[in-house]
């Protein structure tokens, strides 16, 4: 018979030692692990939360006159859109076109862009997504309360008879805010 040079117990021992010694090195491991975990837990526990959404509170004024000083009322009934401004480039696009007609002469070709303009603005208002809409009080306040987003493109407008094309916009940066207060003059461009 072939010697094999050990006892078959002593080889059983020896593997006793090495199991022991990986369990032991297993449990380091698992035990650094954990500390880790709880100092992020505590770290994440007194971070400062950012807000899941934010309120926009705001005010549909008149448009200032040149001799008013600042003091303007407030516009009862105006409908106010919030959309994520970095997915409204249509819309965008098409304030971008209405801001920049001058209102020289007599008025007829500015009348004539905006009347082929703004129909085209407003089936993009009703047609795009909206993060949150209201419409304003007597005071002319409103309140919408939006999801976390960059920034957000306001826009107002109201039917009045004696004005064919009445509205704002504007563009806010929300991101990390949980309030923010929104003045929106009605002057029939971008603020």
């Amino acid at each position: 018979m072939a010697k094999l040079g050990r006892p078959l117990a002593s080889h059983f021992c020896r593997g006793r030692f090495l199991w022991r010694l990986q369990a032991t090195l297993y449990t380091s491991e698992v035990r650094v692990l954990l500390r880790g975990a709880v100092f992020l837990l505590g770290l994440w526990a007194v971070s400062p939360r950012l807000p899941t959404k934010t309120l926009l509170d705001g005010t549909a004024q008149f448009c200032p006159e040149e001799d008013a000083k600042g003091d303007t009322a407030g516009v009862r009934g105006v409908h106010v859109y919030a959309f994520d401004a970095a997915k409204t480039p249509t819309i965008r696009a098409s304030l971008y076109a209405l801001d920049t007609v001058t209102w020289a002469g007599d008025g007829v070709e500015t009348i004539h862009v905006f009347t082929s303009e703004y129909p085209k603005l407003m089936a993009l208002i009703k047609r795009s997504p909206t993060l949150g809409r209201a419409t304003s009080n007597g005071n002319g306040d409103f309140q919408i309360t939006v999801p976390q987003v960059d920034s957000v493109l306001l826009f107002a407008e109201e039917e009045l008879e004696n004005e064919p094309f009445f509205f704002a916009s504007k563009v806010v940066a929300t991101k990390g805010q949980k309030e923010v207060r929104v003045v929106l003059p009605m002057c029939n461009k971008r603020v």
